[in-house]
């Protein structure tokens, strides 16, 4: 009995997983196969599928396995099967033969053979381009009719990482959820108990607009490493003294639009601005991309996006009303990496990474940090510092951390903060913002402020995305998230770069719950010890 339930519940998993896996690039020609022992072979037909998901005829053999899906899966399963992937179908063959799309398909084909022992890859790629370009479209039944070989091989060894991942994100939410938004001992002795707690009762409200008039100017600059120049948006309050300032950098598939009402916000309460538009990431880029127009951003750019920004302090220099020895960076996703590397974060290639081995086993696919450590490591620069000693404070939005490790992340010495979302799926807030957040120096002034249910998008602009991304995994509202981000930043910035020390009690522990609001709940974390880290995980 108890082998029959095992037997059942992974049948249930395998055909699910697999589901949601073909819905994105794979499938079989003429049968499903995978072996899990000791239970033997087991085979899905393609015509099965493909007639239950045009006609909805169920055969006695796809009984057997969609009997034991949950409901919920098996009335979406026909959807899956026949929805097309709305991308224009040279955007997909360009991917497919990108080095990221590439990296992707070979660790997709470890899992989805074209035999017992050879990768995927070849009939994967073959297949999703013939069906690209396919009348209907790329779907799992048309992938299934374009498959050069008559049988998929499902690595279960494979799948289950992918599994395990999933289950690993959702037990880290808990941990999160149990720690810092609940009342235990690491929201405890966080604050200077000296604080005086009327101070913010003093102070202007920071979420509202401050008193700066100011005015915008569009700017070209250089990176000599790019072919074409690119743009920033320059905020200027109307001030007759120099005024520090404050540099912003997008991530994948933004512009200098996207953090617009961040920028309008800062320079009203004294500071200037700089938004910078990265060409190889940009809203326009991949906008280009999507139609089939331009080739997917190389490994250079964990160099050249931080450069962009030496090259636009470097131009900035002739501009009297701007304190360049005073510039602090906010960033957010590939942009929060940035932040880190110009803050100090050192690049420590690593040849021996375990997720960069082709015969390994590990899931990069879903883990976008160790697909750029891997390509880091194709740049052949076993170290690369890129802090510009002009930084004096970082801010990081939802960035990739972990490329750095412990070592790189230690390096950095100016006050920082971290921020992250708890049902970030693209950069997971353990992986990516918690654990490298326990890596800095337990001297460094720094804070870790959470949001939830904050996801990767829960900052940016409405509405000027190229990427069709879910409601469910957009979350609540961004503009919900606006007023605790300007808070946080105003704040920070006030205290790091103007030298107001009074605006630290915005940034205490203690004061989350006045920054929260219906939508979102914070918590600010001012110290975390890796040991503290790894006791909260486990013992979740």
């Amino acid at each position: 009995m108890i082998a029959q339930n095992i037997r059942s519940g992974l049948i249930s998993l395998i055909l699910g997983v697999s589901s949601v896996l073909f819905s994105f690039s794979v499938t079989a020609a003429e049968r499903i196969t995978f072996n899990y022992p000791p239970f033997g072979q087991f085979d899905i037909k393609v015509a099965d599928l493909e007639a239950f998901a045009t006609k909805g005829e169920i055969t006695a053999e796809l009984a057997y396995y969609l009997d034991r899906l949950p409901p919920q899966q098996l009335a979406r399963l026909p959807e899956i099967l026949s929805t097309p992937l709305e991308f224009d179908p040279l955007t997909i063959a360009k991917f497919s033969n990108s080095s990221v799309g590439e990296v992707v398909l070979e660790n997709f084909g470890k899992g989805i053979r074209g035999d017992v022992k050879r990768n995927g890859f070849y009939a994967l790629r073959g297949a999703i381009i013939a069906a690209a370009f396919d009348d209907q479209g790329l779907t799992v039944i048309n992938l299934l009719r374009q498959f050069p070989l008559s049988t998929v091989y499902l690595d279960l060894k494979v799948l289950t990482r992918y599994i395990q991942r999933g289950t690993a994100l959702s037990k880290n939410r808990a941990a999160i959820n149990q720690a810092w938004f609940a009342d235990n001992e690491y929201q405890q002795g966080t604050n200077n108990p000296n604080n005086d707690h009327t101070k913010l009762e003093r102070l202007p409200e920071l979420k509202i607009q401050g008193k700066y008039t100011w005015h915008k100017q569009t700017i070209a600059y250089h990176n000599p490493r790019r072919p074409n120049p690119g743009y920033l948006d320059l905020y200027q309050p109307s001030t007759e003294q120099p005024v520090p300032l404050i540099v912003i950098s997008h991530g994948v598939a933004s512009s200098r639009l996207t953090f617009a009402y961040l920028a309008k916000h800062l320079v009203s309460h004294g500071f200037a601005v700089a938004v910078i538009e990265h060409n190889d990431i940009s809203l326009n880029k991949f906008d280009r991309f999507l139609t089939g127009q331009e080739r997917f951003p190389e490994p250079n750019n964990l160099i050249d996006q931080p450069l962009d920004v030496k090259y636009v302090l470097d131009q900035l220099e002739s501009k009297s009303k701007i304190n360049l020895q005073q510039v602090g960076i906010i960033g957010q996703s590939f942009g929060g990496y940035t932040s880190l590397a110009l803050a100090g974060g050192e690049l420590i290639a690593d040849q021996t990474a375990t997720e960069c081995d082709p015969e390994n086993y590990r899931d990069v696919v879903l883990d976008l940090s160790s697909l750029a450590k891997c390509t880091l490591n194709e740049l052949n620069q076993p170290r690369i510092q890129l802090k510009d000693p002009r930084i004096k404070a970082a801010i990081a939005i939802n960035p990739m951390g972990k490329i750095f490790g412990q070592a790189g992340m230690s390096s950095i010495q100016v006050p920082t903060m971290l921020i992250g979302g708890t049902n970030d799926l693209i950069m997971p807030p353990v992986i990516e913002q918690i654990r490298p957040f326990s890596w800095l120096d337990q001297d460094l002034d720094k804070y870790l402020v959470l949001f939830k249910p904050g996801t990767h998008f829960s900052f940016l602009q409405e509405g000027l995305g190229v990427l069709p991304v879910p409601d469910t995994v957009v979350g609540p509202s961004p503009t919900s998230a606006y007023p605790a981000l300007k808070t946080l930043s105003t704040a920070f910035f006030k205290v790091y770069l103007a030298q107001q020390p009074e605006y630290q009690t915005y940034l205490q522990s203690d004061r989350s719950n006045q920054i929260s609001n219906n939508a979102f709940e914070l918590s600010i974390i001012r110290s975390l010890t890796t040991t503290q880290l790894e006791e909260i995980v486990n013992n979740n």
